[in-house]
């Protein structure tokens, strides 16, 4: 064995360590380190820089077999692994596979149904100053994050194609300028982290998993393009061009059964066990205000288009509409008071106390309340349970009797 052989297999193992760690199918064994602050630094960070220095070793080891005009099957064999990981790490390796946007391209929502279909889902959001953005959601699942800079109230739009569950976040703060890399997933839920604050965020966790960064939540739905522009109009709506990544990062989910709410499936071992009270993949919506939860099924929300809770002391509205495809969470009280309402036709609603309408945006169309707004309180919408039980593992679900007793 040469001193070109030893190089070259030392080069090529050096190179599988630094690549490996980050691609898809080797962080179901590294996601929990990846999903740590030191763990993400050291993956998606130092290990380029490793990376660089094994090939440097590579090349190294080939110019003194070429120099000594010994080129021996060693060589070749450590070439060939090197050159193996490389192209694995080309497909698989995260920073190539999910990139987060950050120059969006939008299209109006009429261009977006002629392209996608009524039917498309899309991620809404609600920004600060009330201007709804939508984003094709199938198209999110490879990026996962949208940053939004247009106007005065920015925020990235996120999306978690395992949870289905989808969280606007503000821009601001120690958060505004982001510079995102998406590292893991942890027990199912994304995990990006923020090179300026050191930080690893969980999505679920709105900020790090020991509580150190919060990001705020900004209002987020999914809905079809159909109630989309039902309910929000002419309004504008990101995609963008696919690319063969997508074919093939979908093509590996579908393989898995991920996706299919009806799979049992599951990628990543859960934090606490899978909870068997709701089935596994049923479509919630949570709700956590003062790290208080509780669920509502979709069972709920057909059976009581308006169901009227209290959550830590808040008297909230969880309303629903458009065949059951929208689901809003209000803070019920407007103009001092705690409102109760009654279901007015299919999508609006009126309250006891004025009689005046409010429609499913929280706005008050007519009656002596007209012009006023009910404040929208973020949540998951149509998020997985299994995952939303793991994250919220004393959360309770909406009981009817009790809980219409407690608001009343």
């Amino acid at each position: 064995m040469t001193g070109a052989d030893l190089i070259a297999i030392f080069a090529a193992l050096i190179f599988a360590a630094a690549i490996l760690p980050g691609t898809l199918g080797v962080l179901l064994m590294t996601s929990k380190i990846a999903a740590k602050d030191w763990g993400a630094r050291l993956i998606y960070e130092k290990a380029m820089w490793l990376a660089g220095a094994a090939a440097a070793l590579m090349a190294l080891s080939w110019g003194l077999a070429l120099s000594a005009g010994n080129i021996s099957l060693l060589l070749l064999a450590a070439s060939a692994l090197f050159g193996g990981v490389a192209v694995f790490g080309f497909f698989m390796h995260t920073k190539f596979l999910f990139k987060p946007v950050t120059k969006p391209l939008y299209m109006s929502v009429d261009e977006a149904i002629e392209k996608f279909g009524p039917d498309e889902e899309v991620v809404g959001v609600i920004d600060d100053n009330g201007v709804a953005w939508a984003y094709v959601a199938r198209l999110a699942r490879r990026p996962h994050i949208v940053e939004q800079r247009q106007g005065d109230s920015p925020f990235m739009m996120t999306h978690c194609i395992l949870a289905h569950s989808s969280m606007a976040f503000a821009l601001e703060n120690q958060f505004a300028e982001p510079n995102i890399t998406i590292t893991s997933a942890l027990a199912n839920n994304l995990v990006f982290y923020e090179k300026n604050t050191k930080c690893s965020i969980v999505q679920a966790h709105n900020g790090s998993p020991d509580g150190a960064a919060t990001l705020r939540m900004v209002p987020t739905i999914a809905v079809s393009l159909r109630t989309w522009k039902s309910a929000f109009g002419d309004t504008k709506v990101w995609y963008r061009n696919k690319e063969w990544r997508d074919e093939f990062y979908l093509k590996l989910l579908a393989r898995a059964d991920v996706i299919d709410p009806n799979s049992p499936v599951m990628v990543y071992p859960l934090k606490h066990g899978l909870d068997e009270r709701l089935a596994m993949k049923s479509m919630v919506t949570g709700v956590e205000i003062n790290e208080q939860s509780r669920t509502y099924t979709l069972d709920h929300s057909r059976d009581n288009r308006l169901i009227h809770d209290q959550i830590a002391g808040v008297d909230i509205l969880v309303a629903s509409g458009f065949d059951l495809d929208l689901i809003q969470v209000f803070d019920r009280k407007a103009g001092g008071k705690a409102l109760t309402f009654t279901a007015d036709g299919d999508n609006h609603f009126i309250d006891t106390q004025t009689g005046s309408k409010w429609n499913l945006l929280g706005e008050c169309i007519d009656g002596e309340m007209k012009g006023q707004k009910l404040a929208l309180i973020p949540h998951y919408n149509k998020m997985f349970w299994y995952v939303w039980a793991d994250y919220h593992p004393n959360t309770e679900i909406y009981n009817p009797e009790k809980q219409a007793a407690a608001a009343a």
